[in-house]
């Protein structure tokens, strides 16, 4: 069973990025006349540039007023059941049965079957 959850930023959080972006906007007003001042009219990269930062400040704004205005959430999160924590190897139980039957099938010694006993029983269980 899954159960999916929207969340959003707080009303605070959102009021100070919209604040945060109206000051970058009239930020980018004030650049763009300077420069548009300094280079006679000539200001290719930084127009092309501005205009990204104005339509970069417009989504973030758009989405600001989306948040205070809106009762949805704007990201879906799923909180569905937990899964227990899966073992990357095989459980004790498994190790042991398995180095049981290499012992008698004869593929490990009985030096070998000892160590190896006390290493898997020495692991934390």
């Amino acid at each position: 069973m899954t159960n999916n959850m929207r969340v959003r930023p707080t009303r605070a959080v959102t009021i100070m990025g919209l604040v945060v972006a109206v000051a970058m906007v009239f930020f980018g007003i004030f650049f763009l006349t300077i420069v548009t001042k300094d280079s006679g009219g000539e200001s290719g990269p930084v127009t092309g540039f501005m205009i990204l930062w104005f339509l970069v400040l417009g989504v973030i704004i758009a989405y600001g007023i989306y948040n205070l205005t809106s009762r949805k959430g704007v990201v879906e999160i799923d909180v569905g059941p937990k899964t227990p924590d899966i073992k990357a190897g095989p459980d004790f139980d498994e190790k042991l049965r398995k180095l049981e039957s290499l012992k008698k099938d004869g593929l490990v010694t009985d030096e070998e079957y000892r160590v190896k006993r006390n290493e898997i029983m020495s692991e934390k269980w």
